[in-house]
């Protein structure tokens, strides 16, 4: 489909945005760290950056790719996702050759600089946790965390962690972690869903991400505190496309996190044919948002399987039709690194979330079937 118009897409991983893309009617021009076979599959061009995930780019790597992708294509502008919130330097020098379709280089920088965010939500009156770049009395009650991280990877204990100039500290909250996605038209918005979050522990990171379930029924009262919330911060600080907010809810009501002014895990669970996420995006940034989300019509639990140990992909190997994310076999993943993502669909909260974690331990069985 040569006569699609064509976008410029970037993330540590791409393959959702590409194959919304592909939904929304566009060539996905697209680079990321791993250069998975779906995400080959779904782009009209595809390139793989090799980097260190989840540290970032190489800022002249990632230019020249950009470059290699759009000869001769002519791309409306360039789509982000995870790998950009800590590094606004590099959005501004891609701004500098193509339109960024997103939220801009210096609201990026805004949203993510710890001090600025904080202040910002108490001047829009949200709750927020304390934070500090010192070390603080009681750090047993505090995290660590790395200014514009991703993927909670980098966030560790307090304890034993001292000051650096690329982290800082946040109060530990208890209680139940819920998202609000969103596309943002500035000081607008259209409220996708909420989805609950989970962890996958492993030692070295405590609380590294595990997946995502949703859409979700409002939760209770809180449900527009949340919303609320965003609306107060998006009257200060204007986004525009997709984004989620990260919510604890207390017993005193929700508490925000955080914001993520760029497309994200949850497009799995969000992604609907009917009405593709990036053509809701790619229309917020021109200033249109729907007059109703119709979403998937489904509940999907959608998360990354970890490889626990060392493993060996083997040629022969096929990958189940519920993975997404293919290393192309044979391959190997060290102990700690993501093997692929998981979906499963049911009509349930709880059912799609036990159908997830069958489908993660038959993965696990497979692997280990091919390594006997």
């Amino acid at each position: 489909m040569s006569d699609r118009p064509s976008v410029l897409a970037a993330a540590f991983s791409a393959r959702q945005i590409a194959e919304s893309a592909r939904l929304a009617g566009y060539g996905a021009l697209v680079l990321d760290f791993f250069g998975d076979s779906d995400l080959a599959a779904a782009a009209r061009r595809s390139e793989v950056l090799h980097g260190h995930y989840p540290d970032g780019f190489d800022a002249d790597a990632l230019l020249a790719a950009l470059e290699r992708l759009a000869d001769g294509m002519d791309p409306i502008g360039f789509v982000y996702g995870a790998g950009f919130e800590d590094r606004p330097e590099l959005l501004e020098a891609i701004a500098e050759r193509w339109p960024i379709l997103g939220t801009d280089p210096a609201t990026q920088r805004r949203l993510k600089d710890p001090e600025t965010f904080a202040a910002l939500c108490a001047q829009a009156g949200v709750a927020h946790p304390p934070i500090g770049r010192d070390l603080p009395a009681d750090p047993a009650n505090w995290l660590s965390k790395k200014i514009g991280g991703a993927g909670g990877s980098h966030v560790v204990a307090a304890t034993g962690q001292p000051p650096a100039p690329d982290r800082y500290y946040q109060r530990r909250v208890a209680g139940e972690r819920i998202s609000l996605a969103f596309v943002a038209a500035g000081e607008r918005c259209a409220f996708l869903g909420f989805t609950r979050q989970w962890t996958a522990p492993s030692a070295a990171e405590p609380y590294r991400y595990g997946g995502a379930v949703g859409p979700l029924p409002d939760p209770g009262p809180h449900g527009p505190a949340m919303q609320a919330a965003v609306t107060a911060i998006l009257a200060l600080l204007p986004l525009v496309g997709m984004a989620s907010a990260d919510f604890v809810l207390t017993a005193n009501g929700p508490v925000l996190l955080e914001i993520n002014a760029r497309a994200g895990a949850t497009l799995d669970v969000f992604e609907s044919p009917a009405q593709p996420l990036l053509a809701l995006h790619l229309a917020a940034c021109r200033g249109e948002l729907p007059e109703r989300v119709s979403g998937p019509g489904i509940i999907r639990a959608a998360g990354l399987a970890w490889a626990e140990s060392d493993i060996d992909l083997p040629a022969g190997f096929a990958w189940p039709d519920f993975s997404r994310d293919r290393t192309t076999p044979p391959a190997s993943f060290a102990a700690g690194q993501p093997l692929c993502t998981v979906v499963a669909e049911a009509e349930t909260e709880e059912a799609a979330t036990a159908l997830f974690e069958r489908r993660v331990a038959d993965l696990r069985e497979r692997f280990e079937r091919k390594a006997a």
